[in-house]
């Protein structure tokens, strides 16, 4: 999997904000938005289908993960504001936008904030408000033993592996290169603390409505995913005409897996 090493910006507030890059360094470019939580890294699963489609695939770290600078008073808005700036950087007048999981209603607030410079949105396996506190049920509510349960989990992927980060994720068999990207993923995401963690599983824990941009938006959700179960987004999306919904029959991980080169054509 081709891929840069992990670069950074200045933003103006000061802030750093960490990224890498995948696929073709010249082609069209494509904003991926990592899962909570996560990081950079992730982006990796999208190297080779991005490669071949002439893709750049542009993957940050959101703010308090590996080596992006936490953000406390941070906010959808904030992050599509964060990822104009790494455009302006980099040079981008365009750029489509996706993410996986968390980083779902990440990517589509910088579509709604930033319609402008965008030119196509999707997400996969994103969720959808669900008032009950999500996977972490009544720990949302309690940000420092929120904190300790993502320090656990650090710790246990450290000593039982790549496969440990796998197996809350899917129950599909993956490859070798697979397992090492999402683990590694895992790690580097919480390698500075559990703060970006625990504000985005509270934010996305708390009363919100999906931000939608005026153009199209493409949802691939898998039918037997259990981290965001497809009930709550079949009702979310139901009615709005600007949002595709494709069903697949997979579950988290493995739908991301199974439709990475749809992900990339995003860009086309």
């Amino acid at each position: 999997m081709v891929a840069s090493e992990s670069e950074s910006i200045s933003l103006p507030d000061g802030r750093t904000l960490a990224f890498a890059t995948y696929g073709d360094p010249d082609g069209t470019p494509l904003l991926f938005h990592h899962g909570t939580p996560g990081s950079s890294h992730l982006g990796a699963l999208l190297s080779e289908p991005a490669l071949a489609r002439g893709v750049r695939v542009i993957a940050p770290s959101r703010p308090g993960y590996g080596r992006s600078d936490p953000d406390p008073d941070g906010t959808f808005e904030t992050w599509a504001d964060d990822c104009r700036a790494l455009a302006d950087t980099l040079g981008l007048e365009s750029f489509a936008v996706a993410g996986f999981s968390g980083g779902g209603p990440h990517a589509l607030a910088v579509a709604a904030r930033h319609a402008d410079r965008v030119s196509a949105v999707g997400v996969v396996g994103a969720p959808v408000p669900a008032h009950d506190g999500g996977p972490f049920g009544s720990l949302v509510r309690f940000p420092h033993l929120l904190g300790i349960a993502f320090r656990f989990g650090a710790a246990v992927a450290r000593l039982r592996g790549d496969r440990f980060v796998v197996d809350q994720l899917t129950d599909r068999s993956v490859d070798d290169e697979t397992a090492r990207v999402v683990g590694r993923d895992f790690r580097v995401g919480l390698s500075a603390g559990p703060s970006g963690a625990v504000r985005e599983s509270r934010t996305l824990a708390a009363h919100w409505s999906p931000s939608l941009p005026d153009g199209g938006v493409t949802v691939w959700h898998g039918v037997d995913d259990q981290n965001a179960p497809i009930g709550p987004v079949r009702t979310a999306y139901e009615g709005r005409s600007a949002v595709t919904l494709r069903e697949v029959d997979d579950d988290h991980l493995g739908t991301l897996c199974s439709v990475r080169d749809d992900v990339v054509g995003l860009a086309d």
